[in-house]
């Protein structure tokens, strides 16, 4: 066999390969297809882990509203909500805002692993029991907590006030909340008048509460 046969069987065979080659542009292709499907599963395997953490509560779920106490002024109207009490109150273990109307109601919502709420609650205590027999009514709104937590919280600190579990903090995303502690002022005809965005003073609560009396005054 000649050196020229030789090639002319290699040339042949070389071509055959070359055609059952991929072609390098359809491998690129189909890797840019896989990747965002790497990339959302990736996304919704990390969703999934957050979930779970806040399922449990936490500090990792929520932050705390840490420093001096900032107070927003508002006017618009408080969304409706209902939930189930830690305790009973007034005969029921289900609380409904809307039940409510015609009252000042204060509105703060907490977490047993929050160092700000801790600070706050014997002064929301004591308003509580200067203000209960006034038309005033609070309500605690326990965020992504365990009840367990919530409840020798609330006994350490003595609280009678109602308090209302909210695990998945489905009522602190309508209201807004962006960490803990924060508070809202109710006018009796069901507008928010203001928020205090971190630990409550005794002088910050009177002032949220007369203002809210007033107008519901003037909206009357």
């Amino acid at each position: 066999m000649t050196p020229n046969d030789t090639r002319e069987l290699a040339e042949p065979d070389l071509l055959a390969q070359l055609e059952d080659a991929p072609p390098a542009s359809s491998s690129r292709r189909n890797l840019l297809v896989w990747i965002p499907v790497f990339l959302a599963l990736f996304a919704l395997l990390g969703l999934l882990g957050w979930g779970l953490v806040r399922e449990k509560g936490g500090a990792s779920s929520f932050s705390t509203n840490d420093g001096p106490a900032a107070v927003a002024v508002l006017s618009r109207p408080a969304t409706d909500f209902s939930g189930r009490l830690y305790e009973p109150y007034q005969g029921s273990t289900q609380f409904s805002l809307a039940d409510y109307r015609g009252q000042v109601v204060v509105i703060n919502f907490w977490a047993s692993w929050c160092p700000p709420c801790r600070e706050e609650a014997p002064v929301l205590e004591a308003t509580w029991r200067r203000y209960r027999e006034q038309g005033v009514v609070f309500l605690g709104i326990d965020i992504w907590d365990s009840e367990e937590d919530a409840r020798a919280y609330m006994r350490e600190f003595g609280i009678t006030f109602p308090n209302l579990e909210d695990r998945r903090g489905r009522i602190a995303v309508e209201y807004g909340v962006t960490g803990i502690p924060e508070t809202y002022f109710i006018t009796p005809d069901g507008m928010i008048s203001r928020k205090i965005i971190g630990a409550v003073t005794d002088a910050l609560l009177v002032q949220g509460i007369e203002e809210a009396r007033q107008a519901g005054k003037e909206g009357s």
